[in-house]
């Protein structure tokens, strides 16, 4: 430092080091401004660390991976232990992701090796049959991860369970939590925000089989570290709904967003649990996650049938509705954004793109197929996979361009996990590697 002193500095070099320590204080204002509207951190802004990515915006910027990709592009394909719709989820060299094996009573949630795809380490829980839709499954709940460990859910009609591990699969802590009514099954992902993990268990009370006793609803919280409870907040049971929470900022106040048949689009208190406020908005049921785009939120609802709506509520102010659509809207995967775009990709496999403010349709193209995945967004590609394993490419911008397919060659009901340099896709027995983990 005396060095410094002493110097007698030019001044153009005084203006130069004023620009880079004015530039550098800027990025790592910017950098802290991402991570406190995320509710994460700067390393885990990097991770694909929860269903759909970082704070489940299905979004990665920046992202190399050749689409659609050739077989030469497989870094690796591995046989998994059992089938699932759980996504994998990322955090640095590992993969982990659920599986379900009803021969065998078991479920199974592994850690994979991302450079060469062998298995780190498995834990296994058993599983009891029991009667769900016939397109769920014993592994349907992705898990989540943050630099701690990795939490994982589950439930069978006596009990709902969560599980944290650390990343070496040592089990940190275990919650029994109650029993669990739904004519669908389980399908509820934890999320994990600011040392906090969080799971949404909604049941129902409708649609019963005679004699069924409704289920309890309720959102709980857990420490991270420690599993002790921090809050359960009820909710009013009506149908199962399955949307992971979203993070936002409720005037400065950390919170998580909700979908739900009986409260609409509601936000809690990520610190208390406390309702911050709700917009009854749904009649149906809602499956999809609730998807931010600048000071809007929007959800779905909907039915087998296809009588589906989306609705945007205004996260300002009163809260009001600010529209509805209902013309090829999905019902399971759930929007993705990219800047002022919205794609909706439909369950029956029809793609449009919602242009925000002012929900103006730019444009809706067929693209075929059952959908049950979520489609998301790989730097300027928007990535669909239906059910019968075909993937579809298109451009994720203002004007439609379809870039081609690729045949998984099976089912596949998951979302795909995307990195800056690969991702992984898994199908009904396999999980892919597609460009370089390295």
């Amino acid at each position: 430092m005396k060095l410094l002193a002493d110097r007698c500095w030019p001044l153009r070099d005084l203006k130069l080091l004023f620009r880079l320590s004015l530039l550098s204080c800027i990025v790592v204002c910017s950098m802290q401004l991402e991570a406190q509207e995320s509710g994460s951190s700067a390393k885990e802004l990097r991770q694909w660390s929860q269903f759909r990515g970082p704070n489940g915006v299905g979004y990665l910027q920046k992202c190399s991976v050749p689409l659609p990709w050739k077989e030469s592009d497989v870094k690796w394909k591995v046989n998994l232990p059992g089938a699932g719709n759980a996504s994998p989820v990322i955090w640095g060299k590992t993969a982990y992701l659920a599986s379900g094996d009803a021969a065998n009573k078991q479920r199974h949630l592994q850690a994979i090796d991302l450079s060469t795809g062998k298995e780190v380490w498995r834990k296994s829980f058993a599983l009891i049959d029991h009667k769900m839709h016939s397109k769920n499954n014993y592994a349907c709940a992705s898990p989540c991860v943050d630099q701690s460990g990795v939490y994982f859910s589950y439930a069978d009609p006596e009990q709902v369970v969560l599980v944290a591990l650390t990343h070496s699969g040592e089990v940190r802590w275990e919650k029994q939590l109650g029993s669990f009514v739904s004519q669908h099954g389980f399908g509820a992902s934890p999320v994990v925000h600011d040392g906090t993990v969080v799971l949404w268990v909604s049941q129902d009370a409708e649609q019963l089989p005679a004699g069924q006793a409704p289920g309890d609803s309720r959102i709980l919280a857990f420490d991270a570290q420690t599993g002790s409870p921090k809050w359960s907040t009820s909710r009013i049971a009506t149908r199962t709904c399955y949307g992971t929470p979203t993070y936002y900022q409720a005037d400065g106040v950390p919170a998580l967003l909700f979908a739900n048949t009986s409260e609409g689009v509601f936000a809690l208190d990520l610190a208390t649990g406390k309702p911050l406020w709700n917009r009854q908005v749904f009649t149906q049921r809602s499956v999809s996650c609730p998807v931010v785009i600048g000071d809007t939120v929007i959800a779905t609802e909907g039915a087998g049938n296809g009588n589906n709506f989306l609705h945007a509520v205004n996260l300002k102010g009163e809260h009001e509705k600010l529209f509805s659509l209902n013309r090829n809207i999905p019902y399971v995967p759930t929007p993705v954004v990219k800047g002022d775009l919205v794609f909706l990709w439909s369950d029956k496999g029809i793609v449009s793109c919602l242009k925000m403010p002012n929900n103006e349709i730019l444009w809706t193209e067929r693209i075929g197929g059952n959908v049950s995945s979520s489609p998301v967004i790989a730097g300027d590609k928007l990535i669909g996979v239906a059910e019968d394993g075909t993937v579809t490419v298109l451009s994720a911008s203002s004007t439609f361009k379809n870039l081609g397919t690729v045949s998984l060659g099976e089912i596949s009901r998951a979302t795909p996990a995307v990195a800056e340099k690969f991702m992984l896709i898994r199908t009904e027995s396999k999980l892919l590697c597609i460009g370089d983990p390295s």
